[in-house]
């Protein structure tokens, strides 16, 4: 990880703004492709950004309308060049597959499958051998659409750990009569099993679909300890 000082962050940021009226003198047949560059790179920021890219966005989209794709192309090196060097980015919390399993209550497989799958943005698959280091602030996206933080979820488990004041890990008997008892509470909540009632909805509402990926994740937790059982 690099680190930077005010000065080098200036340096880096002068560098964009040169690079970007470089283009300029490319060829008008290369210039008129530009855009398509620029296009990809706004899905890019705007998958992985874990701040807010819609001013960013806004602007792109209107400099690609006035055909002024070289100014959209400099508000994004900058854009970029100050998030990377940008103390609070730098300074996120990285955690191991093993703590977001535990956070999301799922087996650290199903974590290597989720970051497979592309469903924590940002986060790319590593190499092989090499544990993938996730962190705090990557968004994790559900089969039904909710989104939500690494960071949000650590801060459940801890309230849900506080709660039963527990200081010492769980043992897996313990860890399954919760998982059970969580879903217990769903079916309560809305009359019958996961694929009678939200399994099978098409249009929940956000509250619904937010305690569907609930009721999922735990409904899998449990199928993989009895697996591993």
């Amino acid at each position: 990880m690099y680190m930077f000082d005010l000065a080098k962050k200036e340096f880096a940021i002068t560098e964009a703004i040169t690079i970007s009226e470089l283009v300029k003198n490319l060829p008008e047949i290369e210039n008129n492709k530009l855009p398509f560059l620029i296009m990809a790179l706004a899905n890019y920021i705007e998958k992985t950004s874990f701040h807010n890219p819609n001013s960013l966005l806004q602007d792109v989209q209107r400099c690609l309308t006035e055909q002024d794709p070289h100014r959209a192309l400099q508000r994004m090196l900058v854009h970029m060049v100050t998030v990377g060097t940008s103390e609070d980015v730098l300074n996120v919390r990285m955690y191991s597959t093993g703590e977001v399993a535990r956070f999301f209550g799922v087996s650290v497989a199903t974590v290597n499958n989720w970051v497979n799958q592309g469903r924590f943005h940002g986060v790319e698959k590593g190499e092989r051998f090499k544990q993938v280091r996730i962190p705090e602030n990557a968004v994790y996206s559900s089969p039904t659409g909710v989104q939500s933080t690494v960071a949000e979820a650590a801060e459940a488990y801890a309230c849900e750990q506080s709660r039963l004041n527990r200081t010492q890990p769980m043992t897996d008997a313990e860890e399954l009569a919760e998982l059970v008892n969580a879903v217990v509470h769903f079916e309560k909540k809305y009359g019958g099993t996961y694929e009678k009632t939200l399994g099978i909805k098409a249009k929940p509402t956000p509250d619904e679909a937010r305690d569907a990926q609930q009721w999922e994740g735990l409904l899998r937790s449990i199928e993989v300890r009895g697996a591993n059982t």
